[in-house]
């Protein structure tokens, strides 16, 4: 479905001025390689890999760890070279995830000055098929938070006419896809193009918001002169502009149907990180082993880190000179859709460490919320960009009323937190609307199965 007259998606918020960003989207990425690393071979939400190594093995750089377990898993790789230490057990809900600790050697292997790093590489000797075979073998998912394979996303079941690179960072405070397009401009844009070519699409479009005009300049000079179906967009600033559904429709004017994929409007969707690891694996013969990461708010030095994944997340806090704030509540990700993983943390106490999907820990101020009756305002539903009454949606699903849930098209919202951002009685509307869309979902799977 076309609609050209939407140059932006309906709702949305703007819950910050600029400051946020600020503290971090300035300074120069710190690249840190830590004496342990610890990688669970459960990287994002469903995805489960089966371990192929045991405590004693040396293993190398880029070595293959871990196989995919089930459908939403990549395979999984060696971050540094070093001898695994130990495999330990993680309670993740009902199911135990082994997590490979890896000490590494005090030498890792010196990354080679590659042609890619500098300049556009000519890519007619690759074929479609063989970059998204390159992919699967690289581990590559999407590293913007949902962590979907991307091997599996370069497959559709319908033709493509564009990829778009999300580039938008519109959650506050987080700014490492921002000074990566900056610092690691090359590799990105040899990525996008790689990506074009493996989705059979016709265009590229690196897409951000207009908070980063510097990041516009600097790709659109290199882009000059150069022979690839690439094209920088920049897009009005508002949240949550980096959404697919909201994305696509901002940029190419096509609509996702409801129930549907980024596919069914013609487009597939990727972010700026993958798209380096897509140059790193068939350039370099790199895996995706690494990814940048924000360390910000309430911490001394806000800045951003490029690391191996693995790397435990307390030892960046340290780096970033440790949190300044003792009522904090610390947040994995942005604060608009990132879990809170504990309050009052000295940092020491954080036992994450980085996965392929991690954009960020930020702490803030504890604000000690708490929730009144909803005053039927009507504001959660001017805001929802997925055109949604999210309060409906939560007195059904605190009633235990699935069936209205289902009517209300509870399937339909994106858990992007404008509702409870913009809710006056500080309602968790976005948790309750998470919980029904996916309690919904699966009434309806049972639903099929009878």
């Amino acid at each position: 479905m076309k609609n050209q007259d939407f140059t932006v998606f309906h709702g949305g918020v703007h819950p910050t001025d600029g400051s946020d960003k600020a503290l971090s989207n300035a300074k120069p990425i710190v690249e840190y390689t830590p004496k342990v690393v610890e990688i669970s071979m459960a990287q994002t939400g469903p995805s489960i890999c089966e371990l192929l190594v045991k405590e004693g093995d040396h293993v190398d750089r880029g070595q293959l760890i871990g196989s995919p377990a089930n459908f939403f898993a990549v395979k999984l790789h060696a971050s540094v070279s070093g001898t695994v230490k130990e495999i330990k057990k993680i309670q993740n809900g009902p199911k135990e995830i082994p997590v490979c600790v890896i000490e590494a050697d005090e030498e890792q292997p010196p990354v080679k000055d590659l042609p890619y790093l500098h300049e556009m590489v000519d890519i007619s000797g690759y074929e479609k098929d063989q970059l998204i075979g390159l992919m699967e073998e690289g581990g590559i998912t999407g590293m913007g938070g949902a962590g979907f394979p991307c091997h599996v996303k370069y497959k559709p079941n319908k033709p493509i006419e564009y990829v778009l690179i999300n580039a938008a960072e519109c959650e506050p405070f987080l700014t490492c896809d921002h000074r990566m397009l900056l610092e690691h401009s090359w590799e990105i844009l040899n990525g996008v193009n790689l990506m074009v070519k493996a989705g059979g699409a016709k265009k590229g479009y690196i897409c951000m918001e207009d908070n980063k005009q510097d990041v516009a300049d600097r790709l659109n000079q290199l882009l000059k002169g150069v022979n690839a179906p690439v094209e920088v967009k920049v897009l009005p600033t508002m949240y949550p502009q980096g959404s697919e559904r909201q994305l696509i429709l901002a940029v190419t004017g096509n609509e996702i149907p409801a129930g549907g994929l980024p596919a069914d409007a013609a487009c597939i969707v990727s972010n700026a990180q993958s798209a380096k690891a897509m140059a790193d694996i068939v350039f370099a013969g790199i895996p995706s082993i690494t990814r940048c990461i924000t360390i910000t708010g309430k911490v001394k030095d806000p800045k951003n880190f490029l690391v191996p994944l693995g790397t435990p997340i307390r030892e960046l806090v340290a780096l970033a000179g440790g949190i300044s704030h003792k009522d904090n509540k610390v947040i994995l990700g942005g604060p608009m859709t990132g879990p809170c993983i504990g309050t009052g943390m000295t940092g020491d106490d954080i036992t994450q460490c980085v996965t392929k999907v991690s954009g960020g820990l930020l702490v803030l101020e504890n604000d000690h919320i708490v929730e009144s009756a909803c005053i039927r305002c009507g504001g959660c539903g001017l805001v929802c960009p997925a055109g949604l009454s999210p309060f409906k949606i939560d007195h059904a699903y605190r009633a235990g009323n699935l069936e209205l849930c289902e009517k209300l098209h509870a399937t339909e919202c994106i858990a992007c937190g404008c509702c409870s951002y913009t809710c006056p009685a500080k309602r968790e509307l976005t948790f309750y609307n998470t919980k029904a869309r996916d309690a919904v979902k699966a009434m309806i799977r049972e639903r099929g199965k009878k």
